[in-house]
């Protein structure tokens, strides 16, 4: 039997594989894109398993991997003995597969905050922890949608906390998950830290592709801009219920609403910064303007780095003017 795992969460398919084997009697083997005799074990594997043999279970982790050739070689062995079990861990396949059973596990979107915390809950289950839903809504504020991220602090809670976790042990033993050095380069610049981003600016054009980089900025500003457009501005601070309603209206997660909305997160190392304060719909679409051209020069084979450099110069000459 053929059971392709499709869809984009490797936590789910992990999980599904674990619950299939535990408790049986059987030979369980990982097989990986780079394992020279793979083809040729699935065969013997097809046809050789005896009366009085253990069942075998094969699992295929990156079979997206597997050249064209190797995946149509695959596909013509017959699994038909009820003794093997072969599972495919793949984004898709075809709609008329045969021979196979298709399970489809997905992520959450990144603006489904539910479902993320279901998730959570659901993975506490699997390792064993006693989480309730204010736990899990704890650790999605810190840990965002971040599925390995998300099983990689439960597994820290469990040892930690004794298998039944509280708000206090998330808050003392889970960091906010660090984000990228190229989201922490954004932030600095629309957090108006400009003298920050021009220190990161040579480890953020040495780390990614110019094309990247022009496009993360745009995208940036854009996701900034969808928020301060359907924002309901208001005095104080934006509680975690207003956030939620916003990200699922704008499609952009959670986390990243909150930081640009100024959400003062328990162990935040950075001061909260609401960018409602400091742009208007009128300013940011200036900036993507400008941004734009930046990254059509990109395209054309400017350096990127100059071009960078100067528009944070001319920010920080902006905000210096404005601050007179």
């Amino acid at each position: 039997m053929v059971i392709y795992l499709t869809g984009d969460s490797e936590l789910k398919k992990e999980f599904y594989v674990k619950n299939y084997i535990s408790g049986k009697d059987i030979h369980y083997r990982r097989i990986y894109a780079d394992d020279t005799d793979k083809i040729s074990e699935l065969k013997y594997a097809s046809q050789s398993v005896g009366l009085f043999s253990n069942s075998k279970v094969y699992d295929l982790v990156d079979f997206d991997e597997w050249s064209k050739s190797e995946k149509n070689e695959f596909m013509n062995i017959s699994f038909s003995n009820e003794q093997v079990t072969v599972f495919v861990r793949t984004q898709k396949v075809s709609k008329d597969i045969e021979g196979g059973q298709v399970v489809v596990l997905e992520k959450p979107k990144d603006w489904e905050e539910e479902k993320w915390i279901e998730l959570i809950l659901q993975t506490a289950k699997e390792l064993n922890i006693i989480c309730n839903k204010e736990v899990a809504q704890e650790i999605y504020n810190l840990v965002g949608s971040d599925e390995f991220g998300i099983l990689t602090e439960l597994e820290k809670l469990k040892t930690y906390s004794n298998d039944e976790v509280s708000i206090e042990d998330v808050d003392e033993i889970v960091y906010k998950r660090t984000i990228s050095r190229l989201d922490e380069f954004l932030f600095a610049i629309s957090e108006r830290k400009y003298s920050k981003a021009l220190e990161l600016l040579n480890d953020i054009v040495s780390e990614y592709d110019a094309v990247v980089i022009s496009y993360a900025l745009s995208k940036h500003f854009i996701d900034l801009f969808n928020i301060i457009a359907n924002l309901h501005r208001k005095q104080g601070e934006y509680s975690w219920s207003e956030i939620s309603k916003l990200a699922k209206e704008t499609e952009i997660a959670s986390p990243k609403v909150a930081r640009f909305l100024g959400f003062r997160f328990k162990n935040s190392k950075n001061p909260p910064f609401n960018h409602v304060l400091y742009y208007t719909p009128k300013s940011l679409s200036n900036l993507i303007n400008r941004i734009y051209l930046l990254d059509r020069r990109v395209k054309l084979g400017d350096d990127i780095k100059v071009l960078l450099s100067e528009l944070i110069s001319e920010l920080k000459q902006e905000k210096s003017e404005q601050s007179e």
